[in-house]
C-alpha cells in the first residue's frame, strides 16, 4: 500500500469500517511509515475528541444538515463494500473524505464544523479551534522529547519571517519545552509552543493579529486562556481545568512575546 492509496482509506480506517483484510493492510503501512503514522494518529485524536462531546456537538446541528447526513447513510447502505471502495479511490473532491464515514461519524464530524467555525463569537471559535489543535498534537508521535529554546526559536524567525520569544524550560515550575509547531487556527497561522506542565500537556500559542478581547473559555474538557497584547494574541490551552492554572499563565505572559 502507498501513502496516497492509505490516505484514500485513512478516514475510513480510523473509524473501524474497513474489511479485516484492507485493515492488515493498512497497518503494515503505518507500522513502517512513520508520517502516514502522524497523521493516523492525529486524525484520531479529531475523532476522540468529537465523539467524547457528542450531546454537545449535537445541540448545534440544523434541520438541513440532519437530512444531508441521512441521505449519504441511505445512498451509502445500497452501494457493495467492494463498489465503494473502488469509487472512493477514483474521487479526488471534498466528498471522498465523508462517503466512507459511518452516519454517526458524518454527523459529528459536520456539527464540528458548525459548532467549531460557525459561532458568532470570534473569540470562542478561535478557543475551540486552538484545544482541537492541542488535543491533535499532542498525539503526534516526536513531540515528547525536550526542544532545544535557541534552535527553536531562530528556526522559527527564518521559516516565517516574524520573530516569537519562547519560554524556556524551568524545572522550579515543573515546566518542559518539548516543541514548536507551526499549526493554523480560525484566525490564521500560529506559533504553538508545546510544553509539559507537572506532567501534564500544555499549550502556548502566539497569533500575529489581535483577537478583539481577552477571555477565559472552557471548551471539550479543556480551559484556553487567551490575551491580546503587543498587537498580537496569545493563548493558553491546558489539559482540564487546574486549579492553579492562573499562575502559569501570569507566568507566561511575563515571558512570551
Amino acid at each position: 500500500m502507498t501513502c496516497t492509496e492509505l490516505a484514500e482509506r485513512l478516514a475510513s480506517y480510523v473509524d473501524g469500517e474497513e474489511t479485516p483484510e484492507w485493515r492488515g493492510a493498512v497497518e503494515a503501512h503505518l507500522s513502517a511509515c512513520p508520517e502516514c503514522r502522524r497523521h493516523a494518529d492525529a486524525e484520531a485524536a479529531v475523532r476522540t475528541i468529537v465523539r467524547a462531546h457528542r450531546d454537545n456537538l449535537s445541540a448545534h446541528a440544523s434541520d438541513t444538515l440532519r437530512a444531508r447526513c441521512a441521505e449519504i447513510s441511505n445512498r451509502q447502505s445500497t452501494i457493495p463494500l467492494a463498489t465503494r471502495h473502488s469509487a472512493i479511490a477514483n474521487r479526488h473532491s471534498t466528498i471522498r473524505r465523508w462517503v466512507p464515514l459511518s452516519v454517526a461519524a458524518t454527523l459529528l464530524l459536520a456539527v464540528a464544523g458548525v459548532f467549531l467555525f460557525g459561532l458568532n463569537d470570534r473569540v470562542e471559535a478561535l478557543a475551540s479551534s486552538l484545544v482541537i489543535d492541542h488535543v491533535k498534537c499532542f498525539a503526534v508521535p516526536g513531540n515528547a522529547s525536550q526542544a532545544d529554546l535557541a534552535q527553536s526559536a531562530a528556526r522559527w524567525r527564518e521559516d516565517q519571517g516574524w520573530p516569537i520569544t519562547i519560554p524556556q524550560t524551568e524545572p522550579a515550575e515543573q515546566l518542559r519545552l518539548v516543541n514548536v509547531r507551526r499549526c493554523l487556527t480560525t484566525d490564521g497561522r500560529a506559533a504553538h509552543m508545546l510544553y509539559t506542565w507537572r506532567g501534564a500537556p500544555l499549550s502556548v500559542y502566539v497569533l500575529q493579529n489581535n483577537a478583539g478581547r481577552d477571555c477565559v473559555v472552557n471548551k471539550m474538557g479543556h480551559e484556553a486562556v487567551i490575551w491580546c497584547a503587543n498587537g498580537r494574541t496569545y493563548a493558553v490551552v491546558a489539559d482540564g481545568h487546574p486549579a492553579d492554572l492562573p499562575h502559569i499563565v501570569d507566568y507566561m505572559k511575563a515571558r512570551v512575546k
